[in-house]
This record gives structure tokens, C-alpha cells and sequence, in this order.
């Protein structure tokens, strides 16, 4: 259990559908996709591959639509769509984020980014978004060998600040987030977005929050405490 501000050495955070409300945006971007190669993507398909790396991603997609299926293709042709959507409407922003960033800066916590996304893209996404000056350390998907729910990505980000697993918080939104956290004896926060809490993950998150806004809340207690 957190008690005081010794307890936290650092918080890390997932990117997509927890620092920025674009899971919709992808649900989108890939329907339109998988419907320009005369294919209807299902909703739940796209939700059950939320938080997973590319290699896992293309697993998914090929054993639920078949090996005909042109996964490379759909999913550039996705990514142009994602492009052209956030160019049009700018990245989003989830609610409570850069509050949360203030407090953590405040008291001094060492944060960072841990990505599915691959290094090319996420660059761009928090350099647009203008947040790459507010991590300590950012973590992408294709710097380790295995993705979520493998701990690998959480690990190598508590490697780039120097701090113990276990002093670590995780904001999540994804259960494969959720699992990995746990997996590198984290504390993983979930803040659910897309994907629902699978049954028992309140086992393994520390804790689930409805938004940004209350785990502001609930660490600023923790922080003032010495």
C-alpha cells in the first residue's frame, strides 16, 4: 500500500488511449481501412488487439480474418487515415492529463512513456502534442523483444530512470498493460478507456479510476505526505 512520498520513485505511462483519447480515432481509421479492401474489420477485433505490439497485432488479425487478409497493406493504409484524422482534429488530449504531469513535476517524481507504438510514430504523436520535454524517459514498442502483457517495456523504463520496479506506478488503460505492469512488480493504476476491465484484472491492478482527474486526486494526498 502507498503511504507517503517515499514510496513513489516514478510514474510511467501508456500513450495511446491513456495519455491521448485515440483508441476511437484507430477504431475508426481502421474500419475505413480494412472496408477499402473489401473487408469489415469487427469492432471487437480492433478492441481485443488495444495495447498489443505489431507482431502480436498481426496475430490476431490473421487468425480472426484469415491468412488472405493483407495486414501490412490495412495497416499502413490505417495509419494514413490516422494521419489525415489527427491532422484534421489534432491529437486529443485525455482529460486530467497535463494536471496530473504538474503535480508529478511538483514533487519532483520521475516519469516516462512506455508505448506498444513503434519509436517512428510515437516521436511524432507526443512531439505534435508538444510532451516530449515532460518525460524523463519514453520507452517505444519496438525497443524490446516482446510486448505487453510481457514485462519487458515496463523494466527497460524503470532501467532508463534508475529507479526500483517496485517503487514504480503504471497508468494503464489496457488489461494486457495491466498484466505486464504486474508482471515487473509494478503497481499498475487502471484507467479504463475502450477495452472493459476483463474479469479479475481488479486482482491485479493496485487500483482502477474512472479518469486522469482522480488519480490527481488520490496521488496529491500521497505526495504531501512525508
Amino acid at each position: 500500500m502507498l503511504r507517503t512520498r517515499s514510496d513513489i520513485s516514478a510514474v510511467i505511462f501508456d500513450m495511446d488511449g491513456l495519455m491521448f483519447n485515440t483508441e476511437r480515432i484507430a477504431i475508426e481509421a481502421w474500419q475505413r481501412a480494412g472496408r477499402t479492401y473489401h473487408c469489415e474489420i469487427p469492432e471487437a477485433l480492433i478492441i481485443q488487439s488495444i495495447g498489443r505490439d505489431v507482431h502480436d497485432t498481426r496475430m490476431l488479425y490473421e487468425q480472426a480474418l484469415g491468412s488472405t487478409f493483407d495486414f501490412d497493406c490495412a495497416r499502413a493504409l490505417r495509419i494514413r487515415y490516422t494521419d489525415d484524422i489527427i491532422e484534421q482534429r489534432g491529437i486529443p488530449l485525455k482529460k486530467g492529463l497535463l494536471e496530473l504531469l504538474d503535480l508529478l513535476e511538483n514533487h519532483v517524481v520521475l516519469t516516462a512513456v512506455a508505448t506498444s507504438t513503434e519509436r517512428s510514430r510515437a516521436e511524432v504523436l507526443l512531439e505534435k502534442a508538444r510532451l516530449s520535454v515532460r518525460f524523463d524517459a519514453v520507452v517505444y514498442g519496438d525497443e524490446v523483444p516482446h510486448g505487453k502483457p510481457a514485462p519487458d517495456i515496463f523494466l527497460l523504463a524503470a532501467d532508463r530512470l534508475r529507479v526500483k520496479p517496485q517503487q514504480c506506478i503504471v497508468l494503464e488503460d489496457s488489461n494486457s498493460g495491466i498484466l505486464s505492469a504486474a508482471k515487473a512488480k509494478m503497481r499498475p493504476f487502471m484507467i479504463p478507456d475502450i477495452e472493459p476491465p476483463a474479469q479479475g484484472i481488479d486482482t491485479v491492478a493496485d487500483r482502477i479510476f474512472p479518469d486522469l482527474h482522480a488519480v490527481t486526486a488520490y496521488l496529491e494526498g500521497i505526495l504531501a505526505t512525508r
